[in-house]
């Protein structure tokens, strides 16, 4: 029998959506300490794998040691979102999950997801202990779902080399959209031989987040307060005639399928950014990472993602927020000591040992006044500042936002093809919009029941 408050169709959908995984079901880890005699054993299941994965783990056993009640054992979850919603559909749900600040909506209107509010006589985490941004990106609905798991914003990264080579000033990078399209100008380099050898810049690269664009024309996707979809507002039409623009900038020759021919390199020796073919890049904190490893002499810098020229303002820099999370899925064994864990992870103390170990800022209010000093990403306070903006943005707070984004990537390839930007932008907002619609009735017909007397008919 189904757990209370998931639905039917929410069973469904993550059958279809798991398909074969129930070949690579989570198994219980081998090679770990066994839970001593007479504890309660809370399974936690996380997506993070090598480096990312041992920070947690030492979160895990800092809370193992500092209390004899509770061992948590961590379990290493591929496809997690699916596999997540689909055990606590089924009933057998780990006792904490970590997925992501997109997924929250999702869960929450399933009824998949405890509420944190419902452990509030367990000690409350309140509001005020979170960075703005990062609260936003906890809630959904006016309630508060999880704990943060660590928190990234966008900036954007320059090669200093590469700015001395063609006589720019690297401690005077990019403020502007207008100063980024000079900067990359004089930074694409071509051989003897009319080959492309060196790219100033190219939003196509990487091209996993193509919503991060409108964010430097002041536009947003999604008005919450009214359930819009926004793409054809004048801020996004100019944002992604910006990106339109791109490919007529080199010779037509060169460009070709340059920017699909990294896609297996990212985060490695062949990065575009790392190896040095392109010089400008918008990226998270983790690449501090991926540079001590890979490139360990590159001489680069970070700045907030440039806005035009009536945006900027350096006291308030614009981006883009996401985070991960800690949540307790619904029929879990020990929601309590869940709980416990979970607060446990979202001190002060332990928040910046994780941001520390994944070269990310702290996602909380205050932090040490050490935190900065000892961290091993140089330009963690860039990101802190973007994290910690009035105008930092978060991804739209709707369960639609997963089909958001692919309607968006498809929307950047044909824009980036050379079709119509307002007509491109207009066709998928109307299919987005019909999405939020259907969304938003659903919602109604979900609070309708809930408000029903005990016993009379849904």
């Amino acid at each position: 029998m189904l757990s209370s408050e998931i639905s039917r169709r929410t069973l469904l959908a993550a059958l279809v959506t798991a398909g074969a995984g129930f070949s690579v079901w989570p198994r219980k880890p081998r090679g770990r300490a066994a839970a001593p005699p007479g504890r309660v054993v809370l399974t936690y299941w996380e997506k993070w794998t090598g480096p990312e994965a041992l920070t947690i783990q030492n979160i895990v056993d800092r809370y193992n040691a500092a209390q004899s009640r509770v061992w948590v054992q961590r379990v290493t979850v591929s496809e997690i979102r699916e596999k997540a919603m689909l055990a606590i559909a089924g009933g057998d749900p780990p006792d904490i999950v970590g997925l992501y600040s997109y997924n929250i909506p999702n869960y929450a209107e399933a009824g998949a997801f405890i509420p944190l509010s419902e452990f509030a006589g367990r000690g409350a985490l309140p509001e005020d202990h979170y960075a703005p941004g990062v609260w936003k990106l906890l809630t959904h609905e006016g309630r508060h779902w999880a704990g943060v798991n660590g928190c990234f914003s966008f900036a954007f990264y320059y090669n200093r080399g590469h700015f001395r080579d063609v006589g720019l000033n690297p401690d005077a990078p990019p403020r502007t959209v207008a100063e980024l399209d000079q900067c990359a100008e004089r930074l694409t380099r071509y051989d003897a031989n009319g080959r492309l050898q060196q790219i100033g810049f190219l939003p196509s690269i990487p091209s996993w987040w193509p919503h991060i664009w409108p964010v430097m024309f002041g536009g947003r996707l999604f008005d919450a307060t009214t359930n819009r979809a926004t793409l054809t507002d004048a801020a996004c039409v100019a944002a992604y005639e910006w990106v339109r623009s791109w490919p007529g900038r080199f010779r037509p020759e060169t460009l070709g399928g340059i920017a699909s021919s990294f896609e297996g390199a990212y985060h490695t020796a062949q990065d575009p950014f790392l190896s040095q073919r392109v010089s400008m890049i918008a990226q998270g904190p983790w690449m501090a990472n991926f540079r001590r490893t890979y490139a360990p002499s590159l001489d680069f810098g970070v700045v907030p993602l440039p806005p035009i020229e009536s945006l900027y303002d350096s006291a308030a820099p614009v981006g883009m927020l996401e985070c991960d999370i800690l949540a307790i899925p619904r029929g879990c064994r020990h929601p309590e000591e869940a709980y416990a864990f979970l607060r446990f992870t979202q001190s002060r103390e332990m928040q910046e040992l994780l941001a520390i170990g994944h070269c990310k800022p702290s996602p909380l209010r205050e932090q040490s006044a050490d935190f900065a000093v000892s961290h091993p990403n140089p330009f963690v306070a860039v990101h802190g500042a973007i994290l910690n903006s009035p105008r930092a943005q978060i991804a739209p707070q709707t369960r639609v936002w997963p089909e958001f984004t692919i309607s968006l990537e498809n929307a950047f390839d044909a824009i980036w093809a050379g079709d119509d930007v307002r007509r491109t932008l207009g066709a998928v907002n109307r299919h987005i919009q019909q999405k939020l619609d259907r969304a938003a009735e659903r919602r109604e017909k979900r609070r309708g029941r809930s408000s029903l007397p005990a016993g009379a008919p849904a």
